[in-house]
């Protein structure tokens, strides 16, 4: 498979909504315009302003604007203007065959993480990262989720440096990243498209949820050996979480720490990736190096990025 290289001056980026729909065209507007901004170019999915139910289109006409872009050549980038969901329903039936002969960036998250985790199948690295929905209404408190964002496609070096967390666990790690929300994680657990945590730095999000919720699904998870052989964790936004009449007990931070208790690896949290405006980007399937001490955190991408790790 040849290497998936960072994009460069008018470079083809399509724009569209494989899961759920958009209420007004404002983000493709604001995704046109910051690509151009950029240098780069851009075009729209067929059924990108569409919507079939809370989807953007049915899945025959997702699915059709995901395989269409996967197949020209011309494109070299995908942005999933939003997630939503609808991600699983159609997964199963792309094919890939051109993706092998001509790699191309993924961009997104929440959702898009089922995708996300087929690209990594393929060696191939994706973008978690901002999506036009979050910006578009929001563009001043997004600056440096869009700047991470323009880094990581144009293939510069991508470096965090961030405050100490009282629940951080110290070290330092090496390892490919991989991961996105836990929910689709979680959902994908059984599946051909299940992440394979062996060996790897483990990113987890979520948002909306229960916090009851998110104790079965880390607890689901563990069962499953998800962090048994990890390099890492990075721990990133999970926000707006919900509460039962009765409090559930424990913090966000306390579940994790339950979950990889005996665990020798380095866990970051408060990563400033998710469903917020300033949503910093990560490259999954990328090597990255992560250290951690009482003084700071650091996240480190290399410069150089290539496919099949």
């Amino acid at each position: 498979m040849p290497n998936l290289q960072p994009l460069k001056t008018n470079d083809l980026v399509v724009i569209l909504a494989p899961a759920g729909f958009i209420t007004d065209v404002l983000p493709v507007l604001a995704a046109e315009q910051w690509l151009a901004s950029v240098g780069l170019k851009a075009i729209r999915g067929s059924h990108v302003l569409g919507r079939k139910g809370v989807f953007s289109g049915t899945d025959r006409e997702r699915l059709f604007d995901l395989q269409e872009a996967i197949d020209n050549p011309e494109v070299k980038a995908i942005w999933a203007v939003r997630g939503g969901y609808g991600a699983m329903r159609i997964m199963s039936k792309l094919n890939f065959k051109k993706l092998k002969e001509q790699p191309k960036w993924l961009i997104g998250f929440s959702d898009i993480t089922a995708f996300h985790n087929q690209w990594q199948l393929l060696g191939l690295p994706s973008i978690h990262g901002m999506m036009p929905v979050q910006f578009a209404k929001n563009p001043i408190d997004t600056v440096a989720g869009l700047e991470s964002l323009r880094k990581a496609l144009l293939g510069e070096k991508l470096e965090y440096v961030l405050a100490p967390n009282k629940h951080n666990k110290m070290g330092t790690a090496e390892g490919v990243l991989t991961g996105g929300n836990l929910t689709l994680l979680q959902s994908l657990m059984g599946t051909p498209y299940q992440v394979d945590t062996k060996g790897k730095i483990l990113f987890i999000e979520d948002v909306g949820e229960y916090v009851y919720r998110i104790d079965r699904l880390l607890y689901s998870m563990k069962l499953a050996g998800a962090f048994e052989h990890l390099e890492g964790l990075i721990v990133g936004g999970f926000t707006d979480m919900k509460e039962n009449d009765t409090p559930f007990g424990k913090s966000i931070p306390q579940m994790i720490l339950d979950v990889t208790k005996g665990k020798k690896y380095p866990i970051l949290f408060d990563f400033p990736a998710g469903h917020f405006p300033d949503n910093q980007a990560l490259i999954l399937g990328q090597k990255v190096q992560m250290r951690i001490t009482p003084e700071q955190s650091q996240i480190t991408f290399p410069q150089l990025l290539i496919s099949n790790f």
